[in-house]
């Protein structure tokens, strides 16, 4: 009885080891560009770096690892561009920020006692020429 219920430990831990192996093996050629793509597709709110207003209805941020998102804001933020203070609050409590009404840009100036909020409207992440302007040009060995 003892022998039986050892080898059956041994046969699911062996069974967890085998799962976790291939959830995370590298996908095939062929799929990188989708999983690299949707890897980037949320960012961590607790890992922005960098805001940049770009008008009364969007704006890009920067993670810290080095990506740049684009965020579409509802309804228009006025005075953002002269903020002084900018933060973002998850409005799910907890994990990453993946789309529309996600979370919610706070903002205000060294004068306002209460913050103005907006709401995230959309996420796209910047890749390419359009990333270039925010993110750090990775050093070439």
């Amino acid at each position: 009885m003892k022998a039986a219920a050892l080898i059956a430990s041994v046969v699911i831990v062996g069974a967890g080891a085998a799962l976790v192996a291939c959830s995370t093996t590298p996908p095939a050629d062929g799929q990188s560009a989708a999983y690299n793509e949707n890897r980037y597709k949320c960012f961590d709110p607790s890992m922005v770096r960098n805001f940049m207003s770009v008008d009364d209805h969007t704006m890009v941020i920067t993670s810290d690892w080095n990506q740049a998102y684009e965020l579409k804001l509802g309804p228009a933020c006025f005075g953002l561009d002269t903020s002084t203070m900018i933060g973002i609050r998850s409005r799910t409590g907890v994990g990453d920020i993946c789309g529309p009404f996600d979370a919610d840009i706070l903002y205000s100036d060294l004068g306002d006692r209460h913050p103005q909020s907006c709401s995230v409207t959309a996420v796209r992440h910047l890749t390419g020429e359009e990333a270039a302007p925010y993110v750090t040009a990775k050093k070439r060995q």
